[in-house]
This record gives C-alpha cells, structure tokens and sequence, in this order.
C-alpha cells in the first residue's frame, strides 16, 4: 500500500499534466444504468453471494453493452486480479467509481460502496433529468417559431405581395424589407439549406478543435446560466466529495477525483490550485475559496465542517440546500422564458401586421 508521502508526490505528477488526466467520460454506462447496476450488486452482496455468481447473475438480466462489460470483469478477476482492478481494466468507469469501489473492497464494506454509488448515480441522473426538462419547453416553443416563420415568408407574404402589385400600393420600407426576405429565402433556398447542412459539421469541427476552457469559462460570465452552473458544479462536487471521505479517500485524492467528476477542463484547472494549496499546508476552505468557484455559503459551510470535524456532515446538508436552489433556479427560469418567447412571439406578429396590413388601409384611405 502506498504511504502518504507517495500519494502526495503522485498528485502532484498528476496535476502536472492535468490536461491528459481530465476526467474520463463515463457516457459509455448511463448513470440510471450504473445506479441499477450497482444497486443490484449491493442487494446481492449484502446476501452473502460469491462475486463471480454476482456477475454471472447481472450478466444474464443486463442488456448487452453491461454484459460485455461485466463479461469483462469476471475475465480479469478468473484470471486473479482484485475486483477493482479488473473494473478498471474495462476502461468503461470512471476515476470516481473506481475510488469508491477501492475504498469498499480495502474496507471489507464493498455491499455498503455499492449502494452509496447506486444512490449516487440515481441522484445524477434525476438532476440531468431536471436540467433537461427545463430545457424542453424553451425548445420545443423556439423550433415552432421558427416554422411559423418559414410557413409565413414562404406561403402568406407572396399572397400580399400579389395584391400590392396588383393593386399598385407602394409599400413601406418594413414591408419592402419582409418581401425581400421572403423573395430570398423562396428563391435561394437550395443555397440556404446546403450552407445551413454545411454549417453543422463545421461547428461541430470547430468546437471539437476549440478550446472547451474558454467555452466552460463563458459559462461563468454570463448572467443567469453564471449562476445555474455555479449551482449545478457545487452539487456535483458535494456529492462526490462527501461519499469519498465518507468512504476514507484522503482529501487531496478525493478533491481531485471529485474535480473530474464535474468534467470540465476550466473547473479542473481552477480546482488545481486549491489542490496545491492544500498540500503546502493550508485549510480545505481557503482552498477552496482560492479557486473562485464556488458560492460563499458553500466555502462558509466547509470551514463549519473542517472546525467541527464533521466535513461530510456539512458536505451532505449543502448538497441538498444546493439541490433544492436548482430546482428553485430552474422554476424560475421557466417563469421568466415562458412570457419572454411570448412577448417575443408577440413583437414578429405585430411587426408583419403593421408591415402587410398597413399598406392595405392607407390604399383604401386614398381611395375615399
């Protein structure tokens, strides 16, 4: 077993060359997957069942990317390497997973690590649930907008644009700028569509080659989603954090793990400095609050914890104050986008009333 002096100077190695040790996805299981997973392996071991009956049960119940996985890991353990190591070898989990599931086989609590990462994955998934709920309706509303756009430039406007001409009403420059417009996207449409296909991969391409740095630090910019990741991040860490030291992870290994967690390059940048600053000596909220990331209470609620030496304590109660403020945040999100697509809705529908009915009164007008 490596001492602590070891562990520290291997942390430092990793933090060295974080850009090769940011997290790896773990998008090859779906977190409701892994919570099932784990759940049923939890139950059965708390029953007293052999590890290799364990896998060979899960085997034959789990759809077929799980079963190749776990085909796997019965492999490497026949072949007389510990059950984290032979997870490990499938390179389908992540540093967390695989650090708790360390932690519960060196404790001889392997049922009780289980269960923690089952209720772990069931709350990622429930929060990513959220995250994506809210975001349907914003969505959903946009795409409609932008149909009933196209349906009006290309089906409506050319009917008022007949009977402009036909009646030879001199429309005004709003008007004019809506026929163009319609006329373009009638006339050009084939140019319109391949530039449009065209644009996909190259955005795609470009922010595969861009820096998601920059792009993570946007986030923290822009007024409301500054916020709502500020929110989502800490959760994340709370979580992770707290059933690592819970699990006996020393500190500076569970903060690192638990920085990969929030898989992102910026985070994990910024959350080497606290990391560093913690091995030279200095408390777990300074550090934290050295790397500027997370909220006021938050670092308030680690110094509360670090003092009372009930650190996972504090971890758990600010993960669910946390938890209830994003649910908080998204309703009000909701509330907010839900009149604004209205209103907005609203300013096109006058606008192409003023613009194509206009014309038609002040025709009549001059007539009489």
């Amino acid at each position: 077993m490596q001492s602590y002096s070891e562990n520290i100077i291997e942390m430092k190695n990793n933090l060295k060359n974080s850009k090769k040790f940011i997290l790896k996805k773990d998008n090859k299981i779906k977190d409701k997957e892994l919570s099932i997973l784990c759940r049923q392996m939890s139950i059965l071991l708390e029953s007293g069942c052999e590890i290799l009956k364990i896998l060979d049960i899960l085997k034959k119940q789990s759809n077929k990317k799980i079963s190749l996985k776990l085909e796997e890991v019965s492999k490497y353990i026949k072949q007389g390497s510990s059950i984290t190591d032979s997870f490990t070898n499938t390179n389908s989990f992540s540093n967390f997973f695989i650090s708790m599931l360390k932690a519960g086989e060196a404790s001889g609590k392997l049922d009780v690590a289980m269960r923690n990462l089952a209720q772990y994955y069931d709350k990622e998934y429930k929060m990513k649930a959220k995250i994506r709920n809210a975001s349907i309706y914003p969505i959903i509303v946009s795409t409609l907008a932008f149909l009933s756009f196209i349906i009006i430039m290309v089906f409506v406007i050319p009917n008022y644009e007949m009977l402009f001409e036909g009646n030879g009403i001199e429309p005004p420059l709003i008007t004019k700028v809506l026929v163009n417009t319609s006329k373009f996207i009638r006339t050009k449409y084939i140019y319109i569509i391949f530039f449009t296909l065209a644009m996909i991969p190259t955005l795609y391409y470009i922010s595969k080659i861009s820096s998601k740095v920059k792009l993570d630090n946007l986030k923290f910019k822009l007024p409301v989603i500054n916020k709502i990741t500020k929110i989502i991040i800490t959760t994340r860490f709370c979580k992770s954090l707290g059933l690592l030291i819970k699990s006996g992870v020393q500190i500076v290994e569970a903060i690192d793990i638990s920085s990969r967690v929030i898989n992102s390059n910026y985070i994990y940048e910024k959350m080497s400095t606290s990391i560093e600053y913690i091995q030279n000596g200095n408390q777990v909220a300074y550090s934290l609050n050295a790397s500027n990331i997370f909220p006021d209470m938050f670092i308030s609620m680690i110094n509360i914890g670090e003092e009372s030496g009930r650190l996972d304590d504090c971890l758990s109660t600010s993960e669910k104050f946390y938890d209830n403020e994003l649910d908080t945040m998204l309703d009000k999100m909701m509330k907010w986008i839900e009149p604004l697509i209205m209103i907005i809705l609203g300013i096109f529908v006058c606008i192409f009333m003023v613009a194509m009915v206009l014309p038609m009164f002040d025709s009549i007008t001059a007539i009489q």
